[in-house]
């Protein structure tokens, strides 16, 4: 019989809890949802004068622009982002649930940032 001190039980298994990394995922990916609808607030929503039928308010603009290009972006971005977090969760031993989230939505969010901006 030995005396040496007993080691405690290991709580968890050393990797961050999937729940709140996928919150923090969902959280960023929020974020950018609510800037994109503040900065439609800022933008005028009159059609300018003695443009005729065929223009747009900058309002309207943006959005058919968030609709036909941000939407599909963001839904690849947010599937590289699950992809990512699957990854990061099952096979890194990072323990901050937060730190996991937001790695796996910075690169892909950055992504689609960066491919939105250029058109």
């Amino acid at each position: 019989m030995t005396l040496s001190a007993t080691r405690p039980a290991l709580v968890g298994t050393g990797r961050a809890d999937p729940r709140v990394s996928f919150l923090v995922l969902i959280g960023w990916y929020a974020a950018v949802v609510v800037a994109f609808g503040l900065f439609l607030g800022t933008l005028s929503g009159s059609v300018p004068v003695g443009c005729g039928e065929g223009c747009d308010s900058e309002r309207s603009r943006m959005l058919l622009f968030g609709l036909y290009v941000a939407l599909p972006a963001m839904f690849l971005a947010l599937l590289v982002s699950l992809a990512t977090l699957a990854a990061l969760v099952s096979r890194v031993r990072i323990r901050s649930g937060a730190l996991v989230g937001t790695l796996s939505a910075v690169v892909p969010l950055a992504g689609c940032a960066l491919l939105t901006a250029s058109l």
